[in-house]
């Protein structure tokens, strides 16, 4: 817009311009005459690129560019086949530069650098990732601008089989865990393609898990338990659920599963070298056992069946039918309505029973020395998986008493040490009354702080804390033979000797309100009437919890493969 001329200001005869002729008012001003020279150019550069629009349509009706590198990429057949060996990424070393090698794998991330040039990610497994580059060759093959435009469009989470030579990169490649080497791809055949998009990403995947609450189990849209933090994605554990193979695949659940299985050999192993006989309990049983109240039933044929909440009489039967040391590894049902990052409704539990020659210590060392050998072996041979779960989930090291100086108190001192040490509320809490979880967190944050130690033994459970077979403690019936093992704070395990005498059994049974002739018990009872059984006691640990609570994870839900809590039920 001119600017508006200004009011009242005189005029001067001698700096007026004078009167324009009419020649002069048809020549152009030196300002229209650079907007007219502004004007053609801009005119003419659209002119230049619509005959390059035109010619290059020219060539392209005239018949396309042949692709030569065409046999070289694109869905995999019987026909497109790699002829060189395949090498796993954890093994790819300096005797590989200057090869060609074949590797299978997910495309993790993928970018265009030009119309000649494309980087991809590629993941085998965990978090074994490697730079791969693709560049169009001026004659066209091996590679073609085709064939990377095609690498480059390739959606995220596809499967792929590749050639390529191994190479090593200018500088190392940061964002790989094959940093020191790359792949120059020669051959790319998409063996299995990926959706548009993933319900969650391997980003928000690979992170911690936002909301823990289970509240979109059902067939809810996965995207909508993701968040942004921090700049980046997070899912919630519902998300995480529902999308069971993203959720699988990511490097920090991979670690998390591969330590499970860890505890799980690490228990056989121990209690194997030891004498101890393996078993399988079943997971169906006759009646409701151990009182009913949170068992799952089921039509079974004419009658009605249960889920084991436990195989303890049958770890017991065992020890009855002659075998001194046995253990087992087994589901454990309870049908607890509890939505806690504690309970699940389906877990696994390793479970061992044994005779006892002169004192019930015998078996609460025995479970002590397993768990103490499991904890070791995952600090010195687990080191790399414990350190990419940290990297997600931090937690301190999990502490441990030195040889000789295990940390065993009884459930008295326990409540000693709360009373005195404890936070104000715990001031009186009473030695016949069991632990509520928080003042068993409050007990672990004492005993870090005063033994060093994340693990510990509670003994001489109150009688009314302990089932029915367990075995009082002969100088104090008000307390049993029986004890809990805690890590941070939190019990894993439960267990202690067991009244083997059908007599003391039977009354032990009755003291609980319960009648030994009941279905389910009568049939417990009547194996000690049958044969004389030997003294014996043993522990049930829960796996899950363990993994869980040394790896200080959030929630038990995601050390279980699938897990079963009263709001999921699937996949």
């Amino acid at each position: 817009m001119a600017a508006e001329q200004p009011k009242d200001v005189p005029t001067d005869p001698a700096s007026s311009p004078a009167p324009v002729t009419g020649d002069e008012a048809a020549a152009p001003s030196k300002k229209g005459a650079k907007k007219a020279e502004a004007k053609a150019k801009k005119e003419a550069e659209k002119a230049r690129k619509a005959a390059e629009r035109e010619a290059a349509a020219a060539a392209t009706s005239s018949g396309p560019v042949e692709d030569l590198a065409k046999d070289n990429y694109g869905e995999v057949s019987k026909d497109k086949k790699i002829e060189s060996a395949i090498v796993n990424l954890r093994n790819v070393g300096e005797e590989h530069v200057g090869k060609s090698i074949k590797l299978r794998a997910w495309i993790q991330n993928a970018r265009m650098q030009g119309a000649k040039m494309a980087f991809v990610e590629l993941r085998e497994e965990r978090n074994w990732t490697i730079q791969g580059v693709v560049s169009a060759s001026a004659e066209g093959e091996p590679v073609s601008r085709q064939m990377v435009k095609w690498i480059g469009g390739l959606k995220l989470e596809s499967f792929v089989s590749v050639e390529a030579m191994v190479m090593k990169p200018l500088e190392p490649v940061k964002s790989c865990k094959v940093s020191g080497f790359e792949l120059h791809l020669t051959k790319v055949y998409l063996v299995a393609p990926a959706p548009e998009m993933l319900g969650l990403g391997m980003g928000a995947a690979s992170r911690a898990v936002g909301n823990l609450d289970d509240e979109t189990a059902s067939d809810a849209p996965a995207v909508e338990g993701l968040s942004i933090s921090d700049g980046a994605p997070v899912a919630s554990l519902a998300t995480h659920l529902n999308n069971p193979a993203m959720h699988k695949r990511a490097p920090v659940n991979q670690a998390i599963a591969d330590i499970r299985i860890a505890v799980e050999d690490l228990f056989c192993d121990y209690l194997r070298a030891r004498r101890f006989k393996r078993f399988h309990p079943p997971s169906l049983i006759g009646a409701a056992s151990e009182g009913g109240a949170n068992v799952f039933t089921l039509p079974y044929f004419d009658k009605q069946a249960y889920l084991a909440q436990s195989p303890q009489f049958y770890k017991q039967i065992e020890i009855a039918g002659g075998r001194k040391r046995v253990f087992c590894v087994h589901p454990v049902f309870r049908a607890e309505n509890s939505n806690s990052p504690r309970h699940m409704t389906e877990f696994m539990g390793l479970d061992m029973e044994m005779e006892i020659e002169d004192h019930y210590h015998e078996v609460m060392h025995m479970l002590e020395g397993v768990l103490i050998y499991i904890f070791g072996k995952l600090a010195t041979e687990y080191r790399e998986e414990i350190e990419l779960i940290r990297s997600v989930y931090p937690s301190e090291e999990f502490l441990l008493p030195e040889p000789g100086k295990e940390v065993r108190l009884t459930f008295a001192e326990g409540q000693a040490l709360l009373r005195a040490e404890g936070p104000p509320e715990y001031a009186n809490v009473s030695d016949d009354e069991d632990m509520t979880t928080a003042q068993e967190k409050a007990l672990g944050a004492l005993i870090r702080k005063k033994y060093h130690s994340d693990f510990y033994v509670l003994d001489k459970f109150p009688v009314e804390a302990r089932p029915f077979y367990a075995m009082p403690d002969p100088e104090n019936p008000q307390v049993t033979n029986a004890y809990d093992f805690m890590m941070r704070g939190q019990e894993i395990l439960s267990g202690g000797q067991r009244l083997h005498l059908p007599h003391e059994l039977e009354a032990t049974i009755r003291s609980k309100g319960l009648d030994p002739n009941q279905p389910g018990l009568k049939g417990y009872v009547d194996v000690f009437k049958s044969v004389g059984v030997p003294p014996h006691g043993g522990g049930g640990i829960g796996l899950d919890r363990v993994v869980a609570w040394y790896l200080n994870l959030p929630s038990v839900q995601l050390v279980a493969d699938y897990p079963r809590t009263p709001k999921r039920l699937a996949p």
